[in-house]
């Protein structure tokens, strides 16, 4: 048995997997078939033909994107990268890989994974799979090819937690992979970062080895795709912009992930357990929003020197 399948057995809630979603998914035109049919493909990820397409397509994305943060920026600055790119080469991992990061903008990804070493770029055990807005990305038949591919999660916003996409996420969790999650779930150019909601911190406390956490922390997305602008067609400056992108270290959340297990097999009220389940979902994301805003702390100050040192 699982430790999903416990934790639900314990509080006395089944809910639907991803296979019995993904059977639910309406199948009336084209559109929804095609929807449905990648929903599927991207979930199981195992014929023949998925890997070479998914190579080529992330690999020519992040091609494309690390050209643009060339000859878009007037410079780059990533910092501690080998804290995540030193996890996801080490073959003697067990544990799977959830990075968070601010979202400046609907470039940043795959903008901020155009600084990944080109050695890493086709390979797809070396690229996120990233929860992304539905209603932007898989519009049509086309889109939805691309976007599953690219190892993007079609995500509804205002679901919840419990939809098809984090039951993806867990899948591939449950798989070693890497999962990338912007939690503020909405692009933010404002100086303070948004409540981070809770779709990621169901997946730490699910996934069936509690993962690596990495946060990150990027600015100059926000100067290149204002929000403010009526027609949004990126606007890089290679004289004067400047993309400043820190790694942080790793968060295990092991012990507390352990503490709410053991404390959630003592209560026997289905209410006691939700409540206990909300307030942990609450601890930990407000953990990594906490991780995260100390990296801004640092980038603030860090842009600003490098700026200086240009002018």
């Amino acid at each position: 048995m699982t430790d999903r399948e416990e934790l639900d057995q314990i509080s006395g809630v089944f809910r639907p997997g991803a296979e019995e979603l993904i059977d639910r998914l309406p199948r009336s035109t084209w559109q929804k078939r095609s929807y449905a049919y990648w929903a599927d493909k991207q979930l199981r990820a195992a014929d023949s033909w998925w890997r070479p397409l998914s190579s080529a397509v992330v690999g020519t994305t992040t091609l494309v994107m690390s050209l643009f943060l060339k000859l878009g920026f007037r410079k780059v600055v990533v910092e501690d990268l080998h804290k995540l790119t030193d996890v996801l080469k080490d073959d003697k991992r067990t544990r799977p890989v959830i990075t968070v990061a601010n979202h400046q903008s609907t470039m940043d990804d795959p903008a901020i994974w155009g600084a990944m070493p080109a050695r890493m770029r086709w390979n797809p055990d070396y690229t996120r799979w990233t929860l992304g807005a539905r209603e932007l990305l898989y519009m049509n038949p086309f889109m939805n090819a691309f976007f599953a591919l690219g190892q993007t999660i079609p995500t509804v916003r205002g679901d919840g937690i419990y939809q098809l996409a984090v039951e993806i996420g867990l899948r591939k969790l449950k798989e070693n992979k890497w999962v990338h999650v912007f939690p503020e779930a909405k692009v933010n150019q404002e100086n303070e970062l948004l409540r981070f909601k809770w779709g990621v911190s169901r997946m730490i406390m699910e996934a069936e080895r509690t993962p690596i956490v990495i946060p990150m922390f990027f600015n100059g997305m926000k100067e290149v795709l204002p929000l403010k602008q009526k027609v949004r067609v990126p606007r890089p400056n290679p004289f004067k912009s400047v993309l400043y992108m820190k790694v942080g270290d790793s968060i295990d959340f092991s012990q507390q992930i352990e503490q709410w297990k053991a404390a959630r097999a003592r209560l026997s009220s289905a209410e006691e357990i939700a409540q206990l389940d909300e307030q942990v979902r609450i601890n930990i994301a407000d953990r990594l929003r906490c991780s995260v805003d100390q990296l801004k702390r640092v980038a603030v100050v860090r842009q600003t020197e490098i700026e200086k040192e240009l002018d």
